[in-house]
């Protein structure tokens, strides 16, 4: 089925599943393997930009916990503690995925939020997950472990093991406390066991409400047992829609320093990958600009090619060139932990200050690496990251290495007066995307800086266009 993030979930797929045939063969016969014999389903992590949709559909509270039921290596329950500081619990057959999602756990300082746990879903027992006792459905070393009783279900199975699950996925519904459903890319009244004879033709015989409210999206909800679909959905529609800052808004903002963020070595990763997409990019930088033979300025109604193609000229610029480090999903591959813990960190910061990433989705509009040299600057007075919502700027230079390149933010909606902002190496800074900021001209040395910018649309695998 396709929808608004089939894109990005098919660069995982063929990241995860397509690339690694070799792998996953090796471990065909590992017990707890998402290749091996008790799988239903390989492991493909979830769309970064399908994330906040799933979340926001859930309704998730802080009271919430939150189970998800092949939950790979963790980073949608991550995002849950995060952004909602709920509890989380994540079953997976794949004992490695476990062990990293316990791992992230532990660097995004989430691991007080989330549990994780080795699991062979379709050997739960019944009444398992409204006890919170995995039994011998988990190897040994996780079958003693108890669980709290969840309040929102996440099921990212395709058609084969969701149809299996099925059965205990309605008993659980219908018998335990209130509880709510969310399974992503098929709906739990329409996946099919393709593996089973007629499964093509199955009627849903569970006779499942789903709400296809964010159908558009791949997410579908099944409502806690009692409630209507139509009483669900009128909830939703009252709940409280995303509130993108104005301007006005965005300028009285404060930026909010994130001190220490990365560390040596992370800087040392980006500026390593910053380099290497530099050069890769030079080869097909515009050499000029036909677009501006006949006019002077750029104009009205352009589309996101010619605009990705302009931005990639100027910053072709030696004073200030610019590389993309999310291009063909480059950072995303080769720096995953480091985004998952910047991430987390984001979603924590936007929480308790903006809550511009909650009440819709959000993706990586760009993941930027940034050099200025001698006369770089970023300096027009009304500069703003425009169509994004969150932007993060982090310091991969000593200070020692240059002079001027002051970071300069907006005092106040009224007051043209640009305050500075001070950064150590390794430090960082978030802020309302459309908050004005400039950076001073460099005097002397080289600036060296991380940029990130998340917006309520798809992941971008180009530019900060497409």
């Amino acid at each position: 089925t396709m929808d608004a993030h089939s894109l990005e979930q098919g660069l995982h797929l063929h990241e995860y599943v397509s690339q690694r045939q070799h792998e996953l063969q090796e471990k065909r016969q590992q017990e707890w393997s998402a290749a091996g014999p008790r799988s239903v389903s390989p492991f493909v992590p979830c769309a970064l930009s399908r994330m906040g949709i799933l979340l926001h559909a859930a309704r998730i509270m802080q009271d919430d916990v939150v189970w998800d039921l092949g939950c790979g290596d963790g980073r949608v329950l991550h995002a849950a503690a995060a952004q909602y500081g709920c509890k989380c619990v994540g079953l997976d057959v794949d004992a490695d995925c476990i062990a990293d999602a316990r791992e992230r756990s532990q660097e995004q300082g989430l691991d007080s939020l989330c549990t994780f746990a080795c699991c062979d879903l379709l050997a739960l027992a019944p009444g398992a997950i409204r006890s919170g006792q995995l039994g011998e459905a988990a190897p040994l070393g996780d079958r003693d472990m108890e669980f709290a009783p969840p309040s929102v279900l996440l099921i990212f199975l395709t058609g084969h093991g969701l149809s299996r699950f099925a059965a205990t996925l309605h008993s659980e519904w219908r018998e335990g406390p209130p509880l709510r459903l969310l399974t992503c890319v098929e709906a739990l009244d329409d996946c099919y066991d393709f593996e089973e004879a007629g499964g093509l033709f199955a009627e849903d015989a569970l006779h499942w409400p789903i709400s296809r409210l964010h159908a558009a999206h791949g997410v579908y909800v099944v409502p806690p047992h009692g409630v209507s679909v139509a009483e669900w959905e009128e909830g939703a529609r009252a709940s409280e829609p995303r509130s993108v800052l104005s301007r006005y808004a965005a300028d009285e903002s404060k930026a909010v320093a994130l001190k220490q963020l990365l560390t040596s070595e992370e800087v040392a990763s980006i500026i390593e990958l910053g380099e290497e997409m530099m050069a890769v990019q030079a080869e097909d930088v515009p050499q000029s600009l036909d677009l501006f033979q006949d006019d002077a300025e750029i104009p009205s109604g352009i589309g996101n090619d010619e605009l990705g193609r302009v931005e990639d000229y100027f910053h072709a610029a030696v004073e200030h060139r610019v590389a993309h480090l999310h291009r063909d999903a480059a950072f995303q591959h080769r720096l995953p932990r480091l985004l998952g813990r910047v991430l987390a960190t984001v979603l924590a910061t936007d929480a308790a200050h903006w809550r511009q990433l909650r009440g819709g989705a959000y993706g990586l509009r760009s993941a930027e690496y940034h050099t200025y040299t001698v006369g770089g600057s970023v300096s027009d007075p009304e500069h703003r990251d425009q169509g994004s919502l969150l932007t993060l700027v982090a310091l991969l230079s000593p200070t020692s290495a240059f002079t001027g390149g002051s970071l300069l933010f907006s005092e106040s909606a009224q007051s043209k007066r640009m305050e500075p902002f001070d950064l150590e190496m390794g430090d960082a800074v978030l802020f309302p995307s459309e908050k004005r900021h400039n950076v001073t001209p460099v005097i002397q040395g080289s600036r060296k800086t991380f940029v990130m910018e998340l917006w309520a649309q798809h992941t971008n695998v180009q530019n900060r266009h497409r």
